[in-house]
């Protein structure tokens, strides 16, 4: 076992360092920019000033979050949407949801089992919840330092968990994260009706709570099992300085990764452990530029996409186990 996880951590520094890029020549893949060279244009996006929608569609979330589809939005009367709009020079962006027939009013779920985690507290149940709008504008477009134990590879925190430095003796792992803002919270009508507007600077995207929105992150939470991934979340939010402004929000797009947003069902008022990120119990989403066909759903773990047959409340799949040990048999 000790050869084994000798192994391991020489392959990790190894690949931390970049040696093992070093020593294979590669090619690197041009930068996307957005802008089609045959038309001429951005053909998503244009960059300063511009405007796009953003069609939401129920029974999309990641791995063990709860994907809520209640009858009323299961109804083929229900539609939602997300207009975009933004303006460099006036500094503004601004996003403008509407919900026909579509948004639960004040739902209660309790799921059977509490997904939180040593690193994130999370909620098992709502009662007479509202909801809150969710914006993730770097998907994945970026990393962020990580840091695991150096005796049982077991992950610690984000490098911004560790103001002072990292733990003695911790491995650096920079690892893909999402960046997400959340709305303030709100509901519609009784009868499924909601149109809300919310307003951002462009130069400095800050969420109801004055923080830069949080980072997450699908990692695995000990190196040994380096397949077995779960999700993690930063607590208490990004500092101001951290914000993402829109023109990050446009090169994330341009590059191909995207944009997100998503409704949460939440309680009023929060608890302090869920400061600025989301509860995991998901009702309408969608992505821009890339949008899943109405009628057909993505595998949370896969991707993949899939013919709707059903529709109902229920929980996604959790990440598989590890396939892998690499500490051990």
């Amino acid at each position: 076992m000790w050869m084994q996880r000798a192994a391991a951590l020489a392959g990790l520094a190894l690949w931390s360092t970049g040696a093992w890029a070093q020593s294979i020549p590669v090619t690197p893949i041009p930068k996307a920019t957005g802008r089609s060279n045959i038309e001429q244009r951005y053909v998503y996006a244009p960059p300063d000033k511009g405007e796009f929608d953003v069609p939401l569609l129920h029974g999309g979330a990641a791995a063990n979050e709860v994907i809520i589809e209640t009858p009323l939005m299961c109804s083929p009367n229900a539609k939602a949407s997300v207009h975009v709009s933004y303006d460099k020079s006036k500094n503004k962006v601004v996003f403008e949801a509407e919900f026909k027939k579509a948004l639960p009013y004040r739902m209660s779920y309790t799921r059977p089992d509490d997904p939180s985690t040593p690193y994130n507290q999370h909620l098992q149940s709502v009662s007479n919840g509202k909801w809150q709008l969710w914006f993730v504008g770097q998907m994945l477009s970026f990393e962020t330092t990580f840091y695991y134990d150096g005796t049982t590879l077991q992950l610690l925190g984000n490098a911004l968990d560790f103001p002072a430095g990292p733990p003695a003796g911790a491995i650096p792992v920079s690892i893909p994260t999402l960046q997400m803002l959340c709305s303030p919270i709100f509901e519609g009508k009784p009868n499924g009706d909601a149109k809300v507007k919310f307003t951002y600077r462009y130069d400095q995207l800050l969420d109801d709570l004055g923080n830069g929105g949080t980072y997450a992150a699908f990692l695995p939470y000990n190196l040994c099992k380096p397949d077995e991934y779960g999700v993690w979340y930063l607590n208490g939010g990004l500092p101001p300085s951290k914000a993402m402004n829109w023109d990050q929000v446009l090169d994330s797009i341009w590059q191909g990764y995207g944009l997100a947003f998503s409704s949460s069902l939440e309680p009023d008022p929060k608890p302090a452990f869920l400061a600025s990120r989301d509860n995991l119990m998901i009702g309408w989403g969608g992505a821009y530029p890339q949008t899943i066909p109405d009628g057909m759903g993505a595998d949370p773990i896969s991707g993949l996409l899939f013919n709707k047959t059903t529709c109902g409340t229920h929980i996604a799949p959790k990440f598989p186990p590890a396939y892998f040990n690499v500490c051990g048999p």
